[in-house]
């Protein structure tokens, strides 16, 4: 029986095919395109659930259903950037969903993400798991969801450029702090512990400086870090500036 419906449903898609005018609202109306299954696919800050919900996607409805309507209700949401509702014939759906990229924690009445545009995205941080540094200013958001102090929408941006350039440098950064200088930044990071002194705008291979020089910092000191983070200044062309705390003298290089 499923064969000859499936074959009944292939001379109908021919048929709609070639008659797109009224195919579409005659297959709406057989029961072999009825949803049974929805499949959510990149929702990371969204549970599945949630994504179902938002979309208005109903049991009992057809695949060839409009995709309009749900598409843009999921839209509406304000965790998804954009997304598409495809048909798997005869009876999924599958909702393909892209979420706005959160670029830091900011404080407000809550620990929330908040993208390098500065809007605040409402996921609970303690229930989605976000490998997110801590941007350290004021993050109350006005009634459009942006944070409303400049500088840390400037923090947040500037976080979320650096994060595109190294993305494994910037997970090893528990939290970013304005600088003294105009644009710069004081990154703190947790393996090995340092405080970076990054100035406005650094370019990748700044960043890879910094890289290596964590990795010999992290190598030399064997895992044995103290109390005090080592200092690093990224301020000079072409090179990093270490800073050791007195009390704690770093090992020598071992060959």
């Amino acid at each position: 029986m499923r064969k000859l419906a499936l074959a009944g449903a292939a001379l109908l898609l021919a048929a709609g095919g070639s008659s797109p005018w009224w195919g579409p609202p005659a297959l709406r109306r057989v029961p072999l395109f009825t949803v049974r299954r929805v499949e959510v696919s990149g929702a990371r800050l969204l549970a599945p659930h949630e994504v179902l919900a938002a979309s208005g996607i109903r049991r009992g409805g057809s695949v060839w259903d409009d995709a309009g309507p749900w598409e843009r209700a999921l839209e509406r949401s304000p965790v998804v950037a954009s997304a598409r509702v495809e048909r798997r014939l005869p009876d999924v759906l599958r909702i393909v969903v892209v979420e706005k990229r959160p670029a830091g924690l900011v404080e407000g009445a809550a620990l929330l993400p908040a993208t390098a545009q500065g809007e605040v995205l409402p996921v609970d941080p303690a229930r989605v798991p976000v490998d997110l540094p801590l941007v350290r200013g004021p993050g109350a958001a006005g009634a459009d969801r942006r944070v409303r102090a400049a500088g840390t929408r400037a923090m947040l941006a500037e976080a979320g450029r650096l994060a595109d350039l190294d993305p494994a440098l910037m997970a090893r950064v528990g939290e970013v702090r304005p600088g003294r200088g105009r644009g710069e930044l004081l990154l703190a990071v947790d393996h090995p512990r340092a405080e970076v002194r990054l100035p406005a705008g650094a370019s990748a291979g700044a960043l890879r400086r910094l890289g290596l020089a964590l990795d010999d910092v992290r190598r030399r000191s064997g895992g044995a870090e103290g109390r005090a983070p080592v200092q690093m200044d990224l301020r000079f062309e072409d090179q990093v500036v270490v800073r050791f705390p007195a009390a704690a003298p770093l090992p020598p290089a071992t060959r």
